[in-house]
């Protein structure tokens, strides 16, 4: 696992946790709502009378101050990681003992066996409730080993209890002394204790599958989100829905020809020195926003912005049909979209800005550059290279526009409407920092 995979991995299992403690939360609050229909379905239900009464909802009542108290720990942040295995193996210790526990203060003494007739058990099925808005599997595995112990506990303790019976062994027993026997008040039946726990122990599983499904597929939907925002950053959004269907979205390092447009602004670094700090990232914004729409529009890709510069690609990652057709166009609307911008800033009194632009086509190397640590799509070479030097000599010849021979042919070859080399006229070759010979330019005012 690379650094940045690590990474994301952390961010992802502290989301979970956080996640985790508002789903304890919660299901704390679900427990203690379901606690007080209990309550007060006991209040109107049960046949016990004055202090009879009292335990039985005493006994409820401590289940709903218990899980109040727990709700605020969780919100300040005061339980342990382990806290709520604790919590529910203590509430599960608690629940087995209230349900067989005779009532001190009952009229009708009951048969000690009597509780396992009723269906005492689904109340356990309340705390598996509360575990599952956990969100973690575990403590859902954990809940249901709680509850069977604690159960098998109780059982336990009630057939060691003299005058108890079980179900009749062997097989030779007629009806009569099977129906007697499970008509006897202290008769404690052994199916249905298994029924339950095995029933139990089924859900919580289930459960804990069910919950480690939805982890899973969350984490791979956090993963493909954060994949598809990742091409986001570079590709309109036409482009990114393409990338996203792929397993290998940017393909492998290659090379092939591309269409570069290279762009700054004019003057930005003395424009910027009269300007606050706030004023001159307020700028960039509003610039790089409406220069990324133009790139996006017409399906180039984003690669850098460099201070008040920017450096896209068309026929990324894939070539087209199109490429310099498209990356002239994207630059022909750059200049609509600057000159409207214009407009508002002279409205508001501020001065216009101007722009340069190189385009060049030739081929280029694709790929992820950087460490580990921090990787990011590149397209790397002299083409590159040159669109960079084409934008600077329009410093030199005083334009707005400089492309190279190169561009001006692969439009040929693409059949672009020749509309769009309006005002784009030949200056012969010219000398590039860096290039042993002259290439040929073309210019437009």
């Amino acid at each position: 696992m690379t650094a940045r995979d690590a990474g994301a991995q952390a961010r992802l299992e502290a989301t979970f946790a956080r996640e985790e403690r508002r789903g304890l939360m919660l299901g704390t609050v679900a427990r203690s709502i379901a606690v007080a229909v209990i309550i007060g379905w006991t209040v109107v239900s049960n046949p016990e009378r004055g202090l009879g009464r009292v335990w039985v909802v005493g006994c409820a009542t401590f289940f709903l101050v218990t899980g109040l108290a727990r709700l605020w720990l969780y919100r300040r942040h005061l339980a342990p990681a382990a806290a709520p295995y604790v919590f529910i193996l203590l509430d599960s210790l608690a629940l087995a003992a209230v349900l067989i526990a005779p009532n001190p203060f009952s009229a009708v003494r009951v048969p000690v066996a009597m509780p396992f007739r009723y269906a005492n058990f689904l109340f356990f099925f309340v705390l598996l409730m509360q575990m599952a808005f956990s969100f973690r599997p575990t403590l859902l595995l954990w809940s249901g080993l709680c509850g069977v112990g604690a159960w098998t506990a109780a059982f336990l303790w009630v057939m060691r209890q003299p005058g108890v019976i079980t179900d009749p062994t062997g097989g030779a027993a007629d009806l009569s002394t099977v129906v007697a026997v499970y008509f006897h008040p202290n008769y404690l039946s052994v199916l249905r204790y298994e029924n339950e726990v095995i029933v139990y122990l089924l859900v919580s599983a289930g459960l804990a599958l069910l919950v480690w499904r939805s982890r899973s597929l969350v984490a791979e939907r956090a993963e493909a989100e954060r994949a598809r925002g990742n091409l986001a950053r570079y590709f309109s959004p036409k482009v990114v829905d393409t990338l996203a269907e792929r397993d290998e979205p940017l393909g492998r390092v290659r090379r092939q020809a591309v269409g570069v447009l290279f762009a700054d602004l004019v003057g930005f670094t003395t424009l910027a020195e009269s300007m606050t700090p706030e004023e001159v990232m307020a700028m960039l914004r509003g610039f790089h926003g409406r220069m990324e729409d133009e790139v996006f529009r017409h399906g180039g890709c984003l690669e850098k912005f460099i201070g008040d510069a920017l450096l896209a690609p068309f026929g990324v990652p894939d070539s087209g049909a199109h490429d310099a057709t498209d990356t002239l166009a994207c630059a022909r609307g750059m200049e609509q979209a600057l000159d409207a911008w214009n407009r508002e800033r002279e409205a508001r009194g501020l001065p216009p800005l101007r722009m340069g632009v190189g385009l060049h086509h030739g081929p280029a190397v694709l790929g992820d550059i950087g460490s580990e640590r921090s990787m990011a799509f590149a397209t790397v070479g002299d083409t590159i290279n040159v669109a960079s030097r084409l934008q600077t000599l329009t410093r030199e010849l005083g334009v707005t526009l400089v492309a190279s021979g190169d561009f001006v042919e692969a439009l040929d070859r693409e059949g672009a409407d020749p509309a769009l080399l309006t005002g784009i006229t030949r200056r012969g070759p010219h000398a590039l920092r860096g290039r042993d010979h002259p290439i040929e330019v073309w210019a437009q005012e």
